[in-house]
Order: C-alpha cells, then sequence, then structure tokens
C-alpha cells in the first residue's frame, strides 16, 4: 500500500473516485492514505488513474528492481512507480492544471503505453 498526497493550486475543485472525495480548488489537498486503485477527475483535464500493480512489474522495464507498483495513467504520458515497504507518491497541480507527479522514496519513470490498440481485419467484399 501506498499514500498518495494530492496538492490543488488548480481553478477548480478535483474528485476522486466518482465524486466521494473533493479537493477543494486554489490551494486544497487531500492525502489517500493505505490507496490501492484511485482515479481523479480534473475539470477540463480528464482523468488520471493510479493502479496498484501489487508484485506484478510492467515488461520492458526491468531496471526497476522495488517490489511493490504503481501505474499512473493519464492521456499523454504515464509513470511507472516501484517501492518497498510503504510508499509515496505526490501530485500537485499548478494554477494551469499542469500536474507534476514526484516521490520521497523508491523509483519513479516517465514511460510510454498505447492508449489504444487496433488490430487491423482483413475486410473482403
Amino acid at each position: 500500500m501506498y499514500t498518495l498526497n494530492v496538492q490543488n493550486d488548480y481553478i477548480w475543485q478535483i474528485t476522486a473516485d466518482n465524486g466521494a472525495v473533493k479537493i477543494p480548488e486554489r490551494g486544497g489537498s487531500h492525502s489517500f492514505e493505505k490507496e490501492g486503485n484511485v482515479y481523479l477527475d480534473i475539470p477540463g483535464m480528464g482523468q488520471m488513474a493510479f493502479i496498484d500493480l501489487g508484485d506484478t512489474k510492467l515488461p520492458g522495464y526491468p531496471e526497476v528492481k522495488e517490489t511493490w507498483g504503481v501505474l499512473i495513467r493519464s492521456h499523454t504520458t504515464e509513470g511507472y512507480y516501484r517501492y518497498e515497504g510503504g510508499g509515496n507518491l505526490t501530485i500537485a497541480f499548478d494554477a494551469y492544471g499542469t500536474a507534476t507527479l514526484s516521490t520521497t522514496n523508491g523509483t519513479l519513470i516517465p514511460i510510454a503505453l498505447e492508449e489504444l490498440v487496433v488490430e487491423v481485419s482483413d475486410i473482403k467484399k
């Protein structure tokens, strides 16, 4: 399990888990303790998902050695975080909605995953 700290300096409120948690605009914050899966709704920006990977590792990233993992997905960029013991992630949204993701322990790297894979079919007329 990990802790996710959210700092919201954006001009709109950010919600989490289908509106169950509201993080006030212009200076609000919230900490999700012992978190598994969570997603944030950011007005005008879309959703950001924090997916608890447990001890499953993403293929293609052998340099990341820690036991426990979290995949962070947004529309344009993904983050891959691995940690030992209790993880700690912080996401800070500035006044323009730009998010900065950081940690105080473990390994956090940017990665690129496909959002959609289209398998071409043979169309016969």
